[in-house]
């Protein structure tokens, strides 16, 4: 019983410390911009985001706020704030993980005039790799929209980012 405890006291205390957080920059562009022909996305708008994640045995758990800027075609830019789950595969050296993000849109800003969009759910899924205290990651996301007079109620996006773990 004691070892037990000893044994549960050990892992739940380096998981207190296991805290990480990401500050990521990258590339966000409409799902739909993808050029079959050419193979590549034709638009491109910055994105960045902050996460802090807590360590739980293979999976990452926390918390983000993300800034995605206009890319033509939708000149709609969001800043969701959102929950994540990161399952690490293998979480030796090179670590690929399995990404899960689900939130609420906390601010939506169109350019078209007489367009009024306002930001609903924010989700997405995607994979990354996490090198050291480097990590790059692809996700495919979905925003909700309500309002957008051009008739399109979801902003399909794929983005591309580089993150550094600063603690």
């Amino acid at each position: 019983m004691k070892k037990g405890l000893i044994a549960a006291f050990l892992m739940m205390s380096t998981a207190a410390f296991s805290m990480d957080a990401h500050l990521r920059l990258g590339a966000i562009t409409d799902a739909s911009s993808y050029n079959k022909e050419d193979k590549s996305f034709e638009s491109y708008a910055p994105t960045m985001s902050l996460e802090v994640t807590q360590t739980l045995l293979l999976a990452d758990i926390g918390v983000g706020i993300a800034y995605n800027g206009k890319t033509s075609g939708t000149e709609i830019e969001t800043v969701p704030a959102y929950g994540l789950i990161k399952m690490n595969l293998f979480p030796i050296g090179v670590k690929p993980y399995l990404v899960g993000k689900l939130g609420k849109v906390l601010y939506t800003r169109d350019s078209v005039s007489n367009s009024k969009p306002d930001g609903k759910y924010f989700y997405g899924a995607g994979v990354g790799m996490d090198l050291f205290s480097l990590q790059a990651e692809v996700l495919y996301s979905v925003t909700e929209i309500d309002g957008d007079r051009r008739g399109n109620d979801n902003l399909e996006q794929v983005s591309f980012t580089l993150g550094y773990n600063f603690f």
